[in-house]
């Protein structure tokens, strides 16, 4: 898409992720309902965002997404998703079984739809315009500079960073930049495994991925997505590549890699603010990811949606002291939406970082004995627990506020 861009809008999204895209959709419901007043908006990324894979392995709570988006095209499922398969540094698995809680999604496909509405619900949609810095707020007005096949600058009102993390976006001014415990992870597209292909399979155990996990998330019956995210503090003592091609070799020797892709996940939770002077951030630039799953998808959506909200509210405002409570609300809804158990889950990411494959081999073996529609996510968790009990103490965070 390559929408000619204005000089000025009301609002500009850095950014057609999950966040962006979703923040665009808001903008464009609400300019639907309104009738009346309509407000101009602009959707800019480097490259159309289906065209590329992402560092992702695309799986979705069902309800989650069906809460989040209009309608769920039958075309974004892959696979639906009936439960996990846990497998320990041994190799023993355990299966927690969960029928019709999850979609295994084409990213990409879902990408190109929301954009489609998006634009058909007003947005300009440039994915040739890469953003290159965004000016102070001065006179009612952001500056938002771009470059890309042609470069240029827009004036906007108000601007919603959904670019990724750590670009630097607000950068000196008092709001998140998306740069809290960045984790390298990588992934390939592999053929010539059997697996099921309505279950995902993760691994647990520094043999497989220090401080992060390695999975098995199933596209087709042929084709897998095969990945691993590494702990900060590991990253030097295992880098992802090597890491990841060791995993490959040691668990599925043999394979068809078709492609291997990388990049950088924000796994930890901030305090900083969300939002301030007319600027928003949403999705990896504000580290709306879980810390032990690294999960981002709807995390991103909500959050994308929250800023826009907010955003059409300050729009209507002068003063930043009157936008201030508009902000604290972002804040406080994305916080009850996942922030507040985000919180929780950052504060014992060390503790189980620091569980030992043994721990986990331990609490495998026991699950293993238990009859499969017996196997509860509570089970697994008190019974890795239980196999260290110094770890009830460390990990307590994950059970009281």
């Amino acid at each position: 898409m390559k929408d000619p861009l204005l000089s000025e809008y009301d609002i500009v999204v850095i950014g057609a992720g999950p966040a962006g895209l979703l923040a665009a959709l808001t903008f464009g419901l609400a300019n639907a309902k309104s009738g009346a007043k309509r407000y101009s908006v602009a959707l800019i990324d480097k490259r159309d965002p289906w065209r590329e894979p992402v560092s992702c392995a695309e799986a979705v709570s069902a309800q989650g997404l069906r809460d989040l988006v209009p309608k769920v095209e039958p075309a974004w499922v892959r696979e639906p998703i009936d439960g996990v398969i846990f497998i320990s540094p041994n190799g023993t698995r355990v299966t927690f079984r969960h029928p019709g809680s999850g979609l295994l999604i084409d990213r990409a496909l879902m990408h190109k739809n929301l954009a489609e509405e998006g634009r058909r619900l007003g947005a300009h949609c440039n994915f040739r315009a890469r953003a290159t810095a965004v000016s102070r707020y001065r006179e009612g007005r952001r500056i938002v500079k771009y470059e890309g096949d042609s470069s240029g600058e827009i004036k906007a009102r108000v601007v919603i960073d959904a670019s990724g993390p750590g670009l630097g976006f607000g950068q000196g001014e008092n709001i998140t930049q998306g740069n809290f415990d960045v984790e390298p992870a990588l992934f390939a597209l592999v053929s010539g495994l059997e697996y099921p292909t309505n279950y995902i399979q993760m691994f647990f155990g520094r043999n497989y991925a220090p401080g992060g996990y390695a999975w098995l998330f199933p596209r087709d019956k042929h084709v897998a997505n095969v990945g691993l995210v590494i702990g900060k503090q590991f990253s030097k003592e295992a880098p992802a590549r090597k890491t990841m091609m060791d995993f490959m070799a040691k668990t599925y020797p043999g394979v068809t890699v078709e492609t291997v892709h990388g990049g950088v996940i924000p796994c930890g939770y901030t305090h900083d603010p969300l939002a301030v002077e007319n600027l928003f951030k949403a999705g990896d630039s504000a580290n709306m990811v879980n810390p032990i799953s690294r999960a981002g998808i709807l995390e991103a959506m909500k959050g994308g949606q929250l800023a826009a909200e907010a955003a059409l509210a300050v729009l209507e405002l002068g003063l930043e002291s009157e936008k201030a409570p508009i902000y604290k609300a972002y804040k406080d809804k994305w916080d009850e939406a996942y922030g507040k158990a985000n919180l929780r889950i950052h504060r014992a990411k060390a503790p189980f970082a620091g569980i030992g494959d043994e721990t986990f081999d331990k609490a495998a073996k026991s699950l293993a004995k238990i009859p499969t529609e017996k196997v509860t996510m509570s089970r697994i968790f008190l019974s890795t627990l239980w196999s260290t009990p110094s770890l009830i103490w460390k990990m307590r965070s994950l059970i009281t506020n």
